[in-house]
């Protein structure tokens, strides 16, 4: 069973959309691989929300984050980093949302197009490649 971090589902409306903002805004405006320390900060707090994150918490800032993405750098990361988290982590009991929330949300099924089977099981990938055609 994965480690979770139940501080994550105390934040309030108000931090999530704080922290899509600013991770977002690193992104337009110092590129993924930026080492300007107020980018690392939050990528950080991003990989750590990825990796420890509850499942619900994570889903919810994915649809959140899809939803104020502008360029397709912007997509690409989503897809390496909080989706692959996702399906990673929890992709058997998720990608039934995954595949549903897709066939109605093009930005979702835009991002999906960029994920990597990271730590996906076979089964969830094969899924997930079916998203991507």
């Amino acid at each position: 069973m994965p480690i979770l971090e139940r501080h994550w589902e105390k934040l309030t409306e108000e931090h999530w959309h704080k922290l899509a903002e600013n991770w977002l805004r690193c992104i337009r405006e110092h590129g993924y691989e930026c080492t300007h320390a107020h980018c690392n900060r939050w990528s950080q707090i991003i990989v750590n929300f990825g990796m420890f994150g509850t499942p619900k918490e994570l889903w919810q800032f994915i649809k959140r984050i899809v939803a104020m993405a502008e360029s397709e750098a912007e997509f690409e990361i989503i897809a390496a980093m909080p989706i692959e988290y996702l399906l990673g982590r929890f992709g058997p009991e998720y990608i039934d949302r995954v595949e549903a929330e897709v066939q109605t949300n093009s930005r979702l099924a835009r991002a999906i197009k960029d994920c990597n089977q990271y730590q996906m099981t076979d089964e969830v990938w094969e899924r997930v490649k079916a998203l991507q055609n």
